[in-house]
């Protein structure tokens, strides 16, 4: 499975194209990419991998400096809720 960036596969592709391109400025791109092949597998349990994809992008966070450091911290923690919220639509549909 590859990794449809950042939004669910339900997106346009020039939204997710524009997502993920704004987040790569910010976090690296294994930040999404594990999170949609544990969404695509069902495994571990949703939970656990919209956590892990929190956790890995304040990791990215880190390196930042400057503005950037607690604006991604903002925008990551965004991301997470939007998961939360969403994720259970897109949540092991994937092969």
């Amino acid at each position: 499975m590859t990794s449809n960036g950042i939004g669910p596969t339900w997106f346009p592709l020039w939204l997710r194209k524009a997502l993920t391109k704004f987040g790569s400025s910010f976090f690296k791109t294994a930040s999404w990419e594990i999170h949609d092949i544990g969404y695509g597998r069902a495994d571990p349990p949703r939970a656990v991998c919209d956590v892990k994809f929190l956790t890995a992008m304040i990791t990215d966070s880190e390196r930042l400096n400057g503005w950037r450091r607690p604006f991604s911290r903002v925008l990551a923690h965004l991301f997470y809720m939007a998961v939360r919220l969403f994720g259970w639509m897109t949540y092991g549909t994937r092969a």
